[in-house]
């Protein structure tokens, strides 16, 4: 039985990794063995501490901060400011000086969950806003972050809000909103019935949000959220259809007073929202949002039943507060594959990494040197994100913030295959060649595998004796079964068996070598700082298991 009971005791290695893997885009070993000290419920609030949203990014071209202080012809391009607003996103996912916590993922949550794309948003001022949005309502209310999303000058744009009005509606931005943001489809009743919702539905809530303008104002606190202090779209009564609108029996057939003045109009939204969010079926939806970006993308009866619905009435109580939902899951039996002893139905693996995921661990387990964006801008958002990151991620088939459909990213939310979806014959070579881009060159992506080897903190000492019977302690690469275990037991979901082990350990690291050849090839490695013999097989070794389908999991 499919258990939300809490999970109790200390987590460990494997459990720690395993929620680092989920709750963050990837981990330092060091992180890891911190976490493995803690309970779940301590680890999981430790996690859900967010530090504030980062200070907005500035341009190269000019070393100041555009959204503030407003673009001139010094200024990049505007499509290169949006590369490095997708930059300075990245760096809060990647930067080594914050603490480590759930927030980057939490944000990408929201994002995926009402996604837009930057070439489709006209100005990068209002991209940078859909952004801080997304951060700022990082593991809020979810119900919130929907209302904002209707004014959201970013999403006005992606799905043609601005071009609604009382005279033509557009159904572009509802249609989603129901089927894909909030309620979600259910099983067809027939033409046009789609259980949680209708035509009817769509066309009534497009008469809705007409007239609602882009709003470029963005100092003007006139027309900014009084909440968040970001800008917002700008209602125009000329342009709004003011005739009331009723809603079919899938919402009791609520109606809608239409009004003609902008607080108004602004009503309407508010009851639109209100409407859509006191049905369970929003609660049940989203709480699959949740099981699946944090899980495992498989629901099957026994989670609808154990885990969704208790999570839904929880989200309901809470007003749809995703953090008590989130942390009851995270901390749960179920999580940690806790509930029960079927070995051929586990969480702990059940995922595959995206691209950003997978390049994120390669990047902060083998601590690769991240260029400061205070101290040189261009080095890091154009740099290294720009041309290395973002670019890397393209090729395997993810555009960060610019997903090829309007319902975001497939992998995301694709019945049935879902996370699958994130390999493919085209993909694949890609995510391979992320691992070689940071393995061979360039020199900005490399890892250093010498040194973080040598680093005891990374590849601790062994204590035992060495294969020719001389006492402990060791440097930890000299004993080539130690090293391959360092290596594995935190870079992979589970234990590997024998064979596979003995794969790394004996094709890839010593390939043809014995135990007692790769010691004194260590050995003498140390006493020459000749690192000609052991450098390309440690390489190999880490390629070998970035490579895998191991790794590939998460």
């Amino acid at each position: 039985m499919a258990s939300l009971a809490p999970h109790t005791g200390v987590l460990g290695r494997r459990l720690a990794a395993h929620l680092l893997r989920r709750t963050t885009f990837g981990a330092t070993r060091q992180e890891i063995d911190s976490y493995a000290a803690l309970s779940a419920d301590q680890a999981v609030d430790q996690l859900m501490t967010f530090p504030t949203p980062p200070l907005p990014p500035v341009d190269p071209a000019t070393n100041l901060p555009w959204v503030v202080t407003g673009r001139t012809n010094a200024n990049s391009p505007d499509d290169d400011l949006k590369l490095i607003l997708g930059g300075w996103w990245l760096h809060t996912v990647f930067d080594p000086s914050q603490p480590l916590s759930a927030f980057a993922k939490m944000t990408f949550f929201n994002h995926c969950c009402f996604p837009i794309g930057h070439n489709v948003v006209e100005y990068s001022e209002n991209f940078y806003y859909s952004l801080q949005l997304y951060m700022i309502m990082a593991g809020g209310n979810y119900k919130a972050l929907a209302r904002k999303i209707c004014l959201d000058n970013g999403m006005n744009d992606y799905l043609d809000i601005g071009e609604s009005e009382k005279n033509a509606p557009n159904e572009n931005f509802v249609r989603e909103f129901f089927e894909l943001h909030t309620i979600g489809k259910g099983p067809s009743n027939g033409p046009g019935d789609y259980t949680t919702f209708t035509e009817l539905d769509v066309t009534e809530a497009a008469r809705l949000m007409t007239g609602f303008r882009r709003n470029d104002d963005w100092a003007n606190p006139l027309y900014q959220d009084v909440e968040t202090g970001l800008p917002r779209a700008r209602p125009f009564v000329n342009r709004h259809d003011d005739t009331d609108k009723m809603f079919s029996n899938s919402f009791g057939n609520q109606v809608i007073a239409g009004e003609n003045t902008d607080l108004g109009m602004f009503s309407e939204v508010d009851q639109f929202v209100e409407m859509i969010f006191a049905q369970l079926a929003t609660a049940k939806t989203i709480c699959r949002k949740l099981y699946r970006y944090f899980v495992r993308y498989k629901i099957d009866q026994e989670v609808e039943d154990d885990i969704i619905a208790p999570l839904a009435q929880q989200m309901i109580i809470n007003n749809y507060e995703l953090m008590p939902a989130v942390k009851q899951l995270l901390k749960s039996q179920h999580f940690y594959d806790a509930d029960d002893a079927d070995a051929g139905d586990e969480v702990i693996g059940a995922l595959i990494k995206s691209p950003l995921d997978l390049q994120c661990q390669i990047v902060r387990y083998f601590n690769i040197a991240i260029p400061d964006p205070v101290l040189d801008p261009f080095a890091a958002y154009v740099t290294f994100y720009t041309f290395g990151i973002q670019d890397l991620q393209s090729k395997a088939c993810f555009d960060l913030f610019e997903p090829a459909e309007v319902a975001g990213y497939q992998p995301v939310y694709q019945a049935p295959e879902y996370n699958r979806l994130w390999i493919s014959a085209k993909s694949l070579p890609s995510r391979y060649q992320i691992v070689d881009e940071h393995l061979y060159g360039p020199a900005h992506l490399l890892i250093d595998a010498m040194a973080f080897v040598n680093d005891p903190a990374n590849i601790s000492d062994y204590a035992g004796p060495d294969p020719i019977g001389t006492p402990g302690p060791h440097p930890g690469p000299k004993i080539a079964s130690h090293l391959v275990n360092e290596l594995l037991d935190y870079l992979v979901p589970e234990t590997v068996d024998t064979a596979r082990f003995e794969y790394f350990r004996d094709e890839i690291l010593l390939d043809s070598l014995t135990d007692i050849n790769w010691a004194f090839e260590w050995d003498n490695y140390l006493a020459t700082g000749d690192d000609t013999s052991v450098k390309p097989q440690i390489i190999k070794l880490i390629r070998a298991i970035l490579q895998s389908p191991e790794f590939q999991i998460g």
